[in-house]
């Protein structure tokens, strides 16, 4: 399935209500405008800018399907996943690893203040929005990435650390199942 046609399919699952760790979904008009923003400035005429992050940074696909991230600051865009439906998963596989997300076991959430408590996310938290992942993701991902997930809810967090794999597992699914070209970011600026 082409991104379009998916990214479609998803704005009808609710993907703009979804949280995912460092990859805010955008409404079509939202889409436009954000590549409008900066078109004068980087080249990205052939991209389709579907998601941002929280440093202004954005997600955008290519004729080919394959996804960039483009960090706006140094005007560099870097190989991110082969597919939208590989990035969204790739996403999720540093969200569980606890990269960009203060990780805390149900114990330790509940002893913060709820000032504090606000900004972690426990186990409890964490297999919940894996859940909600599965419920809208979960019939784009390949059976491999379903199961993967699937596992980790019933898995929860290693018994060693506020996470649900180390990160030399992250990098070897991101490498493994996510068909991205490691390059060196290329500057875009016109």
């Amino acid at each position: 399935m082409k991104n379009k046609e998916l990214y479609n399919k998803l704005l009808e699952k609710g993907v703009l209500k979804v949280w995912l760790t460092e990859m805010e979904f955008l409404a079509p008009e939202q889409m436009e405008y954000r590549k409008n923003l900066w078109i004068d400035t980087l080249s990205i005429e052939d991209m389709t800018v579907f998601a941002v992050d929280g440093y202004g940074d954005l997600y955008a696909w290519r004729p080919d399907d394959s996804v960039v991230i483009i960090e706006t600051g140094p005007g560099e865009c870097k190989e991110f996943a082969g597919s939208l439906i590989d990035a969204i998963f790739r996403r999720i596989i540093e969200f569980v690893n606890g990269d960009y997300c203060e990780m805390c076991s149900n114990e330790e959430k509940a002893d913060m203040d709820p000032d504090d408590a606000e900004y972690c996310t426990s186990e409890n938290d964490a297999i919940e929005l894996l859940k909600q992942y599965i419920n809208v993701f979960g019939e784009f991902f390949s059976v491999e990435q379903k199961e993967y997930i699937e596992k980790l809810i019933v898995n929860g967090f290693l018994p060693d650390c506020n996470a649900f794999i180390y990160e030399d597992e992250m990098l070897r699914v991101i490498l493994d199942w996510l068909r991205v070209k490691i390059t060196a970011p290329k500057k875009i600026f016109k």
